[in-house]
């Protein structure tokens, strides 16, 4: 091996190393501090029951999938080494994690030189949002090490074209796309760059050979879930059946640029994919008046969220100019878990690690400076848009951008390379462009699009519930009130707290609460919540009647429903 080759090898090894020591330090953070670490959430609880049918050999559920069946492959192969167990599917990301450092440093090293490629493995390495995620169950730790062999695998075959080569991208590519579908419309990018972009000498008939080979790379991993689909479901379905419904929640005339689940005029609040895919399925087939396959729920909501742009198209392009903002946004979106929430209990993550704040507007002038290049970085450059796409056609969720944030990884550290050299050689007329350049990009990253303001209180709801799951009525109890604290009248957290209550052993408490619900539910026409409220009164031993709490001790306030889960568009 090469000296230089050696010398690669040995830093990608060592920035490796630290990722691993950083996210093993930070999982042993959250599982003593974490009331999430060892509990499935939300989309989590589907993923694990369909890991362990997988690990016991019974197969994916029949019929039409609503959700990627790649994360869930992943956890069932390590439910079949060491049984059902979180802690140790999230040691596998740690892992991951660690190894997508060593991916990023590789593909800047592919691009840049081996200054650049260090920078670009360090901030990986501290990268906030990756930290973060490793210590959840959530695609994304799958799907970020994908993408990022995904596109290690197209700079080199496009650089040096080979069978293997593109039989390797092609496998990746489909593999990425059983975590989440968005990342398939590099596909065509990428076909259609080999056979018509791709500068050279090679014969369009061996192109045409190639991107032969890289489609069945990608077919070979999608083909038999579309043929679960349509042996179990009996209906044609490429991977999974949400697409119409993600693009009408995302271009809904209330749609907000992030993930929001539309009133489809159910009582019951579609709080887990379950729920949510009947709830869209009922409504669509309400509309039409019979019976629908998935692929034509599928059709009918696309169908209206088309409608909805074609309403209003002047709505729609301010929406979609706000989504361009919150994805290149400092602001991490999210819907079931805050980042800010989670500090407490890991130091890990109170360190001064690497944002989107630091790293878009550094990736941005980086994306700027290497123009000039833009074939060599063709590849990158389709990775972020794809996602840039993905978020302006659905909607903008921190780990729904990540992969494609981190292409901007390798330009951040090229710009700050070329930033030091300029100061070095004391290059003002270029420091004064490119740090007027960097001035506009960071201020159009931290645009005030969005923050944590308005959603502390969901997830202050989300922690409350974890605790009340391990049965941790204090500190349940405590978060409840953080939360009623944002939004006092949020039912469905007087209603959880009124069960802390009651199952805590504090009935004074309890009684209150339920009192509190009940009048809600009065207030709010739904029979169900005052029905249940007597319920747990009456087996209190406290009169329902006439007890109602004075109008005064009732908030008032807007009552927001309760964070859901979000399949995979």
């Amino acid at each position: 091996m090469p000296d230089s080759r050696r010398r690669d090898v040995l830093i990608a090894c060592a920035i490796v190393f630290v990722a691993l020591v950083v996210r093993l330090l930070h999982l042993r953070e959250v599982a003593l501090n974490d009331p999430y670490y060892a509990l499935p959430t939300v989309d989590d609880l589907q993923y694990d029951a369909w890991a362990k049918r997988l690990a016991a050999g019974e197969g994916l559920p029949d019929g039409v999938l609503y959700l990627g069946p790649g994360y869930p492959l992943f956890m069932a192969a390590i439910y079949a080494v060491f049984g059902p167990s979180l802690p140790a599917v999230k040691a596998a990301q740690a892992v991951l994690g660690a190894g997508s450092c060593g991916l990023v440093f590789a593909l800047a090293r592919s691009l840049f030189d081996r200054r650049v490629a260090i920078v670009a493995g360090l901030l990986a390495a501290f990268h906030a949002m990756l930290v973060f995620y490793g210590g959840t169950l959530m695609t994304t730790n799958l799907k970020v090490p994908l993408v990022l062999a995904t596109a290690l695998a197209l700079v080199r075959g496009f650089r040096a074209p080979s069978a293997a080569g593109f039989a390797v991208a092609g496998v990746l590519l489909g593999l990425a796309a059983l975590v989440q579908q968005t990342i398939l419309p590099l596909a065509p990018l990428a076909l259609l760059w080999l056979l018509f972009g791709l500068q050279g000498e090679l014969p369009f008939a061996r192109r045409l050979a190639l991107g032969a080979i890289f489609v069945v790379g990608i077919a070979l991993c999608i083909l038999p879930f579309t043929l679960h689909n349509l042996r179990t479901g009996g209906d044609f379905v490429l991977l999974n059946s949400m697409g119409g419904p993600n693009f009408y929640m995302g271009n809904q005339r209330e749609a907000d640029g992030t993930w929001q689940v539309p009133s489809l005029g159910f009582r019951r609040r579609a709080d887990n994919p379950d729920e949510m895919q009947r709830q869209f399925k009922a409504a669509a087939e309400r509309a039409a008046k019979r019976p629908m396959k998935p692929s034509e729920v599928s059709a009918y909501w696309m169908a209206r969220g088309l409608d909805e742009i074609r309403t209003d198209p002047v709505r729609w392009l301010r929406l979609e100019l706000r989504k361009l903002g919150l994805h290149f946004n400092a602001y991490e979106v999210w819907n079931i878990r805050a980042f800010e929430l989670s500090q407490p209990g890991s130091w890990i993550l109170r360190l001064p690690l690497a944002t989107m704040g630091f790293v878009a507007p550094l990736g941005l002038l980086g994306l700027a400076l290497t123009l000039p290049r833009w074939r060599e970085l063709v590849a990158l450059y389709g990775v972020i848009a794809v996602y840039v796409a993905s978020s302006l056609l659905f909607f903008v969720l921190a780990r729904y951008r990540l992969p494609g944030v981190l292409m901007l990884v390798p330009l951040a550290a090229f710009a700050l390379v070329r930033l030091f050299d300029a100061a070095r050689s004391r290059d003002g007329r270029w420091l004064a462009l490119a740090g007027g350049g960097l001035a506009l990009f960071a201020a159009f990253v931290h645009l005030p699009l969005e923050s944590s303001q308005g959603r502390m209180h969901m997830a202050w709801y989300n922690l409350a519930n974890k605790y009340r799951e391990l049965e941790r009525w204090d500190e349940a109890i405590a978060a409840y009130h953080r939360s009623l604290e944002l939004v006092p009248g949020a039912v469905s957290t007087h209603n959880n707290l009124a069960l802390a209550y009651e199952l805590g052993g504090r009935r004074d408490e309890a009684i209150r609460e339920w009192r509190i619900v009940a009048e809600l539910g009065r207030r709010q026409r739904d029979p169900d919540r005052v029905e249940r409220a007597e319920r747990h009164l009456e087996a209190l031993a406290a009169p329902a009647a006439g007890s109602a709490p004075d109008a005064s001790s009732v908030p008032t306030a807007p009552t927001p429903a309760p964070p859901t889960p979000s399949p995979n568009p």
